[in-house]
């Protein structure tokens, strides 16, 4: 029962990096444009590229007067939502999974998200934030904040934000080929595509 109980706390972890790398990639498709232009507020008007990237606390939430749970926008919760309804509908109604794992492999799901797209993520926008200088392990927090910065930095010639759409371990971005190391010149003109997209929005 140990063994079936950690298996389903791993799962919960697996489960939740893999929904987040395609939910975040949603968010920036516009192939369901309200959930991307909520997103873009966040990446164009409060942490955009003509602002700094990490600034004095407190985190600023993209919600910015919109309807929202702990900060977090419906362009974020309502994907969760459904993607979890249907995820318990597998487990209980194919699986047959018992409910003490079914429990325990959403409640770390949850919290791994929330740890990893709340906490972490939030962190590598504010301005001195303590991990980066604990010994050891600064070393690595401060190389995905850079690959993060990587990600609100980089536009294609089109306006997309196309890399690193994870936020600590970047291994769907190594296995589908979007993980980026180097940051390139700056693509105003793709920057500039950007703006007009979405000039409703960050206005």
């Amino acid at each position: 029962m140990i063994m079936t109980l950690a298996l389903a706390a791993l799962a919960g972890c697996a489960f939740t990096e893999f929904v987040g790398y395609f939910l975040h990639i949603l968010l920036h498709s516009e192939k369901i444009a309200w959930l991307s232009r909520g997103h873009m507020i966040h990446h164009l008007k409060i942490y955009g590229p003509r602002r700094s990237l990490r600034q004095a606390g407190p985190y600023k939430d993209s919600v910015d007067g919109r309807y929202g749970f702990l900060g977090i926008g419906l362009e974020w919760l309502l994907p969760i939502l459904l993607i979890l309804a249907a995820a318990v509908a597998v487990c209980s109604l194919v699986l047959k999974i018992s409910f003490l794992t079914q429990a325990v492999f959403m409640g770390v799901a949850l919290a791994w998200g929330k740890f990893m797209f709340g906490t972490m993520h939030d962190s590598m926008h504010l301005e001195g934030y303590w991990l980066a200088s604990v010994p050891l392990l600064g070393t690595w927090y401060r190389h995905v904040r850079r690959l993060h910065d990587i990600h609100h930095l980089r536009f294609s010639d089109e306006g997309r934000m196309p890399s690193n759409f994870g936020i600590c371990f970047f291994g769907f971005d190594r296995l589908l080929g979007t993980y980026e190391t180097k940051a390139e010149a700056f693509n105003e003109p793709g920057y500039q595509a950007a703006l007009r997209r979405y000039a409703d929005v960050i206005a």
